[in-house]
């Protein structure tokens, strides 16, 4: 009796795990857009980049070859290989330029360059600017006062120009043609003396 009693109890229990399990729901994770079910996708490898510094920097490597390779092409006292670049706001321009000591002795040379004027197009009138605000899209050039090169040594500097988002007088960066002047000059005695032609530069901004 007692053995009958306790195989009830057994299969009862059996009886109750059973219908337990039947009535549990299965959950399966909706499956992405063209994925398969239960399957979780990948974090995007964009998502996870940090975003990329904003304003275009130029190569100062290549410009400082490329005004020794004018040099040598050239035989110029100085030398601006490209004189017009295309930018936007924030962007850092460069611009090569070469220069080389023709006296038969040492001389000390120094680079200076300045804003000349605006305009948005051939023929058209210059646009109204701050000089003084203008001189400082030069102020990412890091010149020595001068350059002492030993007779018919060369040297190259690049020349940037940074597009700020401003041309003064409370009037924001427009489109335009941004001109602007390298002259080396030659130091002796407390007195500059310009070496070499004016060389212009243009930067359209876009």
């Amino acid at each position: 009796m007692k053995k009958a009693i306790y195989l009830f109890l057994i299969l009862a229990v059996i009886a109750v795990i059973a219908v337990s399990c039947s009535q549990k729901t299965t959950v399966t994770q909706a499956p992405p857009a063209g994925g398969t079910p239960g399957a979780v996708s990948a974090p995007s490898q964009a998502a996870s980049q940090p975003a990329k510094a904003s304003g275009a920097q130029p190569d100062l490597a290549a410009l400082e070859k490329s005004g020794y390779d004018c040099l040598e092409n050239t035989q110029e006292e100085v030398c601006r290989p490209v004189n017009y670049a295309i930018a936007s706001v924030g962007d850092t321009v460069g611009f090569a330029f070469g220069f080389v000591n023709d006296f038969p002795v040492a001389k000390k040379i120094s680079l200076t360059v300045k804003y000349l004027r605006t305009q948005q197009g051939v023929g058209d009138l210059p646009i109204e600017t701050d000089k003084d605000i203008m001189q400082q899209w030069l102020a990412v050039n890091d010149f020595e006062p001068y350059y002492e090169l030993q007779s018919h040594e060369k040297l190259s500097k690049p020349i940037l120009v940074k597009i700020e988002d401003a041309i003064g007088g409370g009037k924001p960066t427009v489109p335009g043609a941004y001109v602007f002047e390298i002259q080396a000059k030659t130091y002796e005695n407390g007195f500059y003396t310009n070496y070499g032609g004016a060389q212009q530069i243009t930067v359209r901004v876009k």
